[in-house]
């Protein structure tokens, strides 16, 4: 071989020391996650700035790489009991994250560790934030006796700071996502529920019933007011009519006085006799005097 593959293979041979090296010392922490680095089993460093850092080779020191980023644990089906002694069935939810990497590794060690710690955490805060409230603040037909909110506030309260002093887990949101019944409670539930709506429809028709009483007064007032009116304005309007009347009869009179009674004659002869009116009279006296006359 010439000195040329003997440079070469130099070379390679630098190369494959300096990747070997490099692996060995370097490592890349990324975006969301952090490392932390041991020295013979003892943490030495929690690196969380995303780049390429530096470390001895192992054996001496080791990197573990720990994820940073929300992570959504679900629990499982636990019966719990409320303070009106109600049975329920809750499957709930959590969103946590890695506030504390060193704590985090010492104590649970990976995320499986981490649901498990939660799973027992959730559950017994649940059952003791639910035995102080009755079963009609988490179902029931009427929106002002909810108390979901509350319940999961309480909930997140009880365990957001053991869950950061004890595991190194920031614990940001807990919710219920399905609340069910053991079989024997339902019957009662939903008597209970018939109830409450025979509550609120019997509220319904006594305020609609009020509202009508109320409605149907003022329309009688109104009616009352409107014939009031009406009349005084008829009696109005008729006194003003016979005066008017009296008035042109007497001018009538005073123009024409026999004019007058032989027009005052026809008026009464024609609101007495009728078409199918048959009278026997003396014609020789008023008014029907003009019936004589007239042959």
């Amino acid at each position: 071989m010439g000195p040329a593959v003997t440079r070469v293979r130099a070379i390679a041979g630098v190369l494959a020391v300096v990747v070997i090296a490099l692996s060995a010392t370097g490592f890349v922490v990324r975006e969301g996650e952090a490392a932390l680095v041991t020295r013979v089993g003892a943490p030495s460093a929690v690196l969380s700035d995303a780049g390429l850092h530096w470390k001895l080779p192992w054996p001496v020191d080791a990197a573990v790489r720990i994820d940073l980023r929300r992570r959504v644990f679900e629990t499982g089906h636990s019966e719990m009991l409320t303070r009106d002694k109600k049975n329920v069935v809750m499957l709930s939810y959590a969103v946590w994250r890695v506030s504390d990497p060193l704590l985090f590794h010492q104590a649970v060690g990976s995320v499986e560790g981490a649901e498990v710690k939660l799973d027992g955490l959730i559950t017994n805060a649940a059952i003791g934030v639910l035995g102080r409230y009755d079963l009609s603040a988490i179902v029931s037909t009427d929106p002002s006796t909810l108390r979901l909110d509350a319940l999961q506030e309480e909930l997140i309260g009880s365990t957001r700071e053991v869950a950061a002093e004890r595991y190194g887990i920031a614990i940001e949101r807990i919710a219920f996502k399905r609340v069910s019944l053991p079989e024997e409670n339902t019957v009662s539930v939903f008597d209970q529920m018939r109830a409450e709506r025979r509550q609120v429809a019997a509220k319904f028709t006594a305020e609609g019933e009020q509202e009508a009483s109320r409605i149907r007064s003022e329309a009688d007032l109104e009616a009352a007011r409107i014939r009031a009116e009406g009349s005084e304005q008829a009696a109005r309007i008729y006194g003003e009519a016979e005066a008017e009347a009296a008035r042109i009869y007497a001018e009538a009179h005073n123009v024409d006085p026999e004019l007058y009674r032989f027009l005052r004659s026809l008026e009464t002869i024609d609101q007495v006799v009728g078409p199918q009116t048959t009278v026997i009279l003396r014609t020789d006296s008023e008014p029907f005097r003009l019936l004589e006359e007239s042959r």
